[in-house]
């Protein structure tokens, strides 16, 4: 089914695998390096659920050919890209969202190690959905 130019075949797995890679690789290299650790993985059963249906819905903007199409390269490499600018979206708005006293925020430890590993995880995300991701034919 295609809505909009998005293949809502492929789209919902791609968003929701991921989604689970990034906590999944987040949590398996758990203080690898000093990295990692950062999320509270699937044992927040509230926050895991809350994670993959974030997921579902950047990954909308990902498939969205408005975005897709002016992605650089194959599928692999749009996906790291997205994940890339996407990181620095998410680290603007958790820093401003912090310094403007939102809690969730203000709790969060802005480290380099955590700087690292969410550029790290981004990219994870990214990948995953650029190579499971397929977009719609035009016919």
């Amino acid at each position: 089914m295609v809505v909009k130019g998005i293949n809502f075949k492929s789209y919902p797995f791609a968003a929701l695998v991921a989604g689970y890679m990034m906590v999944f690789v987040d949590g398996w290299l758990k203080g690898f390096i000093g990295l990692f650790g950062i999320f509270p993985g699937a044992s927040n059963a509230v926050w895991f659920i809350t994670h993959l249906m974030d997921s579902m819905v950047f990954a909308l903007l990902f498939a969205w050919p408005a975005v897709y199409n002016k992605l650089p390269g194959g599928g692999w490499l749009k996906g790291m890209v997205f994940g890339f600018l996407f990181w620095i979206l998410v680290s603007i708005i958790s820093f401003i969202s912090g310094a403007l006293g939102a809690t969730m925020f203000k709790q969060m430890q802005f480290t380099a190690s955590a700087a690292f590993s969410g550029i790290l995880l981004h990219l994870v995300y990214g990948f995953f959905l650029g190579i499971l991701y397929v977009p719609a034919q035009s016919d």
